[in-house]
């Protein structure tokens, strides 16, 4: 999620003391701190975009990194601002660290939440990355005069109804589909959250063939089909690109993936691309193998956001 929300819910969850928000109060500071902690890994950024690509939403994102935070926070904040236990802050900051973890896991994006025992990355696929639902609600708890407690449990309550909401709604989508598609020989359905609408869910239908792409509002019982991709038959290039350092980044930045393999002016070319996100009639996140006449690799870019920005990772 976006860094304003969580900085909400962490307000919120530190209006659950039942004291009015203060930043000079530790354990408030703490909480706060917390819910923006484990997004300390855009440091990684400064040694490239590759090595941040394959580390965000990793340890800082999962339960071990976020008590480890939780705990440098609270013994910093203790001895700068003393007072409390530290214990007490301890216990807030991890909350608010808690409350970072799931929103990102609610999103389609995800995180690595066991690492280091697993590094899959865990998803609900619920909300879109900056939710105006979860952001009025929480802006209401800094904004609300007096009961500070009350206000947040019922800010709390309100995202369990919306949460239940979305879940339901994600639910008929899928039944949805499932009937639309009843003929296909179907081997998973995958629905998320659209990139922006609240009302909209993308999907993913892999066959035993193709994977077939759209987008489907939650009222309407038509889905519409964006790209139906063919699946590349499995081959010696293929398995050299998935294993070469390009194709384990894409593999460990995205479990939903599409292949395909074509020959350009003698060239071998091995394209990937994110089947998550489709953006202006084509995918978010693209990446190129290509090999020589010999099945050598000559060049492999990483494409991000957009199909003109070239990352080489090469080896």
């Amino acid at each position: 999620m976006d860094p304003l929300t969580h900085a909400l819910v962490g307000v919120g969850v530190a209006a659950l003391t039942g004291d009015k928000f203060a930043l000079s109060n530790p354990v408030h500071l703490g909480v706060v701190l917390g819910a923006l902690a484990p997004d300390i890994d855009i440091v990684v950024r400064f040694f490239g975009d590759v090595p941040y690509l394959k580390h965000h939403r990793g340890s800082s994102h999962s339960i071990p990194g976020t008590l480890i935070m939780s705990g440098f926070i609270a013994a910093v904040l203790w001895l700068l601002l003393g007072g409390i236990n530290p214990g007490l802050i301890f216990i807030w900051t991890f909350l608010g660290a808690l409350s970072h973890i799931v929103l990102d896991i609610l999103n389609s994006y995800g995180a690595k939440v066991l690492w280091p025992f697993s590094r899959k990355k865990y998803t609900l696929n619920l909300l879109v990355v900056a939710d105006p639902i979860i952001i009025m609600i929480f802006a209401v708890v800094i904004f609300w005069p007096g009961m500070p407690g009350v206000i947040a449990q019922a800010a709390f309550w309100l995202v369990t109804i919306y949460l239940g909401s979305r879940f339901y709604m994600r639910q008929r989508v899928y039944r949805m589909l499932k009937r639309q598609f009843v003929e296909d020989d179907i081997c998973r359905i995958i629905v998320m959250p659209a990139m922006v609408s609240l009302w909209n869910w993308y999907f993913l239908i892999e066959t035993s063939g193709s994977y077939i792409v759209g987008e489907i509002r939650h009222f309407s019982p038509k889905p519409g089909i964006k790209k139906i991709l063919e699946k590349a038959p499995q081959n010696p290039l293929i398995g050299k690109a998935l294993k070469s350092r390009l194709g384990e980044l894409f593999q460990s930045f995205t479990p939903y993936f599409h292949i395909s393999h074509c020959l350009e002016e003698g060239k071998h070319i091995i394209r990937f691309c994110d089947l998550r996100y489709f953006f202006r009639e084509d995918f978010l996140h693209n990446a190129t193998v290509i090999f020589d006449e010999s099945q050598t690799i000559v060049d492999a870019v990483f494409q991000p956001y957009n199909k003109h920005r070239k990352i080489r990772v090469l080896g």
